[in-house]
């Protein structure tokens, strides 16, 4: 009998030869975290798009070559979930500098990815899609990465996720034996937010093991529907780059 820590078991549902199960993988990086700490994304800092209503979004780039007709991103794919915590994705036309009004509005943004570009082959400057108007960033794709690297991820409705192995990584380019500690976390919302809580903690050294990944021998879960999740890089002791990911299963309710 197939389970869901069975390799041959999650081969299929990658396949999509199982109905009602489909795998999420998350990753991301932050070039500099500080030594007070922050998401593990490309924006920098920390990830603070959480809205409680659903908010109108806009596309823009740092630099006017992402258009059609220049030669970075001129088209890019967005996912997130809408009013109802459901799924949802939409295409756009970037036009440089100049701020796109997306189609849908947005609860929660998670991925973008570039589809087509010019001579570049990719995104030139770095791509936002912020609340409209300039404000909170939900998706960012950095200079010349094609797609987001961004560890926060939130359970669609009427789904459950199971949290199958994930990994986190340091980079001292001084190789002055900096360390940096870990958390990946979880708050499940009750319909408007609730509370952040810790489900695994790790530390690295970058003189000894600058990379650690770890796996649940059984999945850690239920993950309910709503439930946000990301990786905190929470303290290091220089500005560090760091990178980080996970492995979802996701089961219709």
């Amino acid at each position: 009998m197939s389970f869901i820590g069975d390799k041959s078991f999650l081969l299929e549902v990658a396949k999509g030869n199982v109905p009602g199960h489909s795998i999420v993988n998350k990753f991301g990086h932050n070039v500099a975290v500080p030594t007070i700490g922050a998401d593990v994304w490309s924006g920098g800092g920390d990830y603070t798009f959480y809205p409680t209503t659903a908010q109108s979004m806009e596309l823009v780039s740092d630099s006017a070559a992402d258009a059609v007709g220049g030669t970075g991103a001129t088209s890019i794919i967005v996912y997130g979930l809408d009013t109802n915590w459901e799924e949802v994705s939409e295409i756009i036309t970037p036009t440089g500098t100049t701020p796109v009004a997306l189609a849908n509005t947005y609860r929660r943004m998670y991925r973008g990815i570039i589809l087509t570009a010019g001579t570049n082959e990719t995104n030139v400057g770095n791509i936002s899609v912020q609340i409209s108007g300039g404000g909170i960033v939900g998706v960012h794709i950095a200079a010349n990465d094609g797609q987001t690297q961004q560890t926060n991820y939130t359970i669609p409705a009427g789904k459950t996720g199971y949290f199958m192995k994930g990994y986190v990584a340091t980079s001292d380019d001084d190789k002055n034996g900096e360390a940096a500690e870990f958390q990946w976390k979880a708050r499940p919302n009750n319909g408007v937010t609730g509370a952040w809580s810790v489900k695994g903690q790790m530390g690295l050294n970058t003189i000894g093991s600058s990379n650690w990944q770890y796996e649940y021998g059984a999945p850690a879960g239920p993950l309910p529907e709503k439930t946000d999740i990301k990786i905190r890089c929470f303290l290091t002791t220089a500005t560090l780059g760091v990178v980080g990911g996970y492995d979802l299963v996701l089961v219709d309710d």
